[in-house]
């Protein structure tokens, strides 16, 4: 059986770092070894936009890509499995496109943290910041408690309702938020969304945390049945 190609859209370094006279593209390591270690094939997928200025936000991206831009984005979906949108400090349109041709597709989706964002949007909501800090706890160790509908793919994964979880992002989501779009199924003690899914898809889920970042028994389940909704 051939390996199954996941593409992981790029995550720019706008700011110019520690001297670094070259623009960055970015992806986070900790997902490319899951996507190997579980049997997969990773690439990055990059921004078509003709241009060295992107979005410094994670609210939304204002920029509309044009038809082409989006076509040129499409080929390159076209050449995966899945896709698995990155954390990141900010977002991009073109993120937020590639989920949307993915989901029109039925291909397998995982958003991780702002891509829980990205999916969210392209299914035609938004999330909203969290200025009260309680989310931002930028310590891999650090967790917090959710609660996970029994009913969902995640407790398939974790097989608790209760766990504890890492939590570093300042944009957030309620219930208002995902109800009408997605299928919720963990929310904090806040009464915050942490995971939700999106029905009659192969795979389309939303994570707030970083799964990557956790050396537990859950995190190779949750690659695994990711990886082979992709084969499907």
């Amino acid at each position: 059986m051939k390996k199954v190609i996941i593409g992981i859209p790029s995550k720019i370094r706008n700011r110019i770092v520690d001297n670094d006279l070259w623009r960055r593209q970015e992806m986070v390591d900790e997902i490319r070894y899951n996507i190997i270690k579980h049997g997969g094939i990773a690439i990055m997928l990059l921004p078509s936009e003709l241009t060295y200025s992107f979005n410094e936000s994670d609210l939304g991206d204002p920029k509309r890509l044009s038809e082409e831009e989006k076509d040129d984005l499409h080929r390159q979906v076209d050449l995966c499995d899945g896709i698995i949108l990155q954390g990141g400090d900010y977002s991009y349109a073109y993120e937020e496109e590639i989920a949307r041709y993915a989901l029109e597709k039925d291909m397998p989706i995982f958003g991780i943290c702002a891509g829980f964002n990205n999916i969210l949007r392209a299914l035609g909501s938004n999330v909203y910041e969290d200025k009260s800090g309680r989310h931002a706890v930028y310590d891999r160790n650090y967790r917090h408690h959710i609660r996970i509908e029994k009913d969902s793919k995640l407790y398939e994964f974790v097989g608790s309702q209760d766990y504890g979880v890492n939590s570093f992002h300042t944009m957030i989501a309620d219930e208002e938020r995902v109800r009408p779009f997605a299928k919720i199924t963990a929310r904090s003690d806040d009464g915050l969304i942490e995971c939700y899914e999106v029905p009659d898809k192969k795979f389309a889920m939303g994570i707030k945390w970083h799964p990557e970042l956790m050396e537990e028994e859950y995190v190779d389940r949750l690659f695994e049945s990711f990886m082979k909704a992709c084969e499907k």
